[in-house]
């Protein structure tokens, strides 16, 4: 039984905004929505398309699962920050807790790379002190260091403590993000 124009117009749109995904998963996609609508049609409805989002909206969601589905996957916050940012596309809050979280992670970065240059190059780089301020990095001539020789250790707890943390919490927001996607469907 063929579908309506309509409905092979949608299922057509839908293909296109899935083109991120790999062809095999996009064409697993397309075949089940065409299975609900000849069900749909083979009970005698009329309005197939009733309940849909529009196929963009519907195909951005299944590339953002997808998405997430891999970074959960692979675990990296390379992939978290990627997938989230395509998730994030259609969720403020989402977008709010990302940019902090990877913000975290760049600094947690920055503190085990000074922990490691601060081992070669003790008087150089640590944590600093001047002008009612402090940052980690290169020494300044209007700064004193803080931390002396503790900055390797404690520099390097630091930043992998973040790391750890601000990991862990990209992973949380990539689960909540796919739970999301998965009650809407269902």
């Amino acid at each position: 039984m063929a579908l309506p124009e309509h409905a092979e117009q949608f299922l057509k749109e839908l293909r296109r905004g899935l083109g991120a995904m790999a062809p095999d998963e996009r064409e697993d996609v397309v075949q089940e929505l065409r299975s609900h609508l000849l069900e749909r049609q083979a009970q005698g409805r009329t309005d197939l398309l009733a309940g849909f989002e529009s196929a963009q909206d519907l195909a951005a969601s299944f590339v953002a699962e997808n998405a997430l589905r891999g970074a959960l996957a692979v675990g990296t916050p390379w992939a978290f920050g990627r997938a989230l940012l395509v998730a994030a596309r259609d969720s403020l809050l989402a977008l709010f807790l990302l940019f902090p979280l990877l913000l975290t992670q760049i600094v947690a970065f920055f503190c085990v790379l000074t922990a490691v240059l601060k081992a070669f190059s003790p008087a150089d780089f640590g944590l600093w002190m001047g002008n009612g301020s402090f940052y980690v990095g290169r020494r300044s001539e209007l700064a004193h260091e803080v931390l002396g020789n503790w900055g390797v250790p404690v520099l390097l707890l630091a930043g992998l403590l973040l790391f750890w943390g601000s990991n862990r919490a990209l992973r949380a927001l990539a689960s909540w993000r796919l739970r999301s996607y998965r009650s809407l469907r269902h």
